[in-house]
């Protein structure tokens, strides 16, 4: 079995990374809550474009820095402050211990996915690594599943049996539909709304966190290979 997970928000917990920093920020520049509140609320849990991030920041802490400058200050930030999800890298390493092939697919520069990914140490934990900003290709675009298919030498056959796991519907779920695999979600308490353009389009399995998604997607399998 293959599964393709997610890295920011799936495996690490990238939100609080940024929030950490930004309680940081704040507080070295004399702000309050509302300016927490409003530099968390700007980064649209790491979707919004980079440079409106830093437009907020520096309206809300005064900086007189250019945006370019300031997006690199928070990008560290997040690297500083990044940590996988309690339990993930034990989950790792029991899926591969299983006998499956585990493959994080990630958008994103490939400074800023790589610098997580070693600041979580994850490498070790999974059979290969997979970074938008190295194939020239972002999810949804179901290209980059065929790069992490191939990577670890999966056959055609092995694409419907495959499990894309993430966070972003728009992102996570959507290549996996476009790609033709299994889908899972981790919802982090939110509602399921569908993905761009096929609101009734729904994951295989849904779960809270994504050691829960998981067990879920484990079970599932076990009755399915028992049926």
């Amino acid at each position: 079995m293959i599964w393709l997970f997610d890295l920011d928000n799936t495996l690490v917990d990238r939100d609080e990374a940024f929030a950490a920093w930004a309680r940081s920020a704040v507080a070295q520049a004399g702000g309050d809550a509302a300016d927490v509140a409003a530099v968390v609320a700007a980064d649209g849990g790491g979707h919004a474009p980079k440079s409106d991030v830093a437009r907020v920041i520096v309206e809300r802490l005064g900086w007189e820095l250019d945006l370019p400058a300031v997006v690199e200050r928070f990008r560290a930030g997040i690297v500083a402050n990044v940590r996988a999800y309690p339990g993930v890298l034990d989950l790792l390493d029991s899926l591969r211990d299983a006998g499956d092939r585990v493959v994080v697919i990630t958008n994103g520069i490939s400074g800023q996915q790589r610098g997580k990914i070693a600041r979580c140490a994850i490498e070790p934990h999974v059979d290969a690594i997979v970074v938008s900003g190295e194939e020239g290709i972002d999810k949804p675009d179901p290209r980059l599943v065929d790069v992490a298919l191939e990577r670890v030498g999966a056959s055609d056959a092995d694409r419907a049996g495959a499990w894309m796991l993430g966070d972003a519907a728009h992102l996570d779920v959507a290549v996996g539909l476009a790609a033709g695999t299994r889908t899972g979600w981790v919802s982090h308490g939110r509602t399921w709304h569908g993905v761009p353009g096929d609101a009734d389009a729904r994951p295989d399995a849904v779960a809270p966190t994504t050691c829960e998604l998981v067990a879920l997607v484990r079970a599932q399998e076990c009755v399915t290979s028992t049926a």
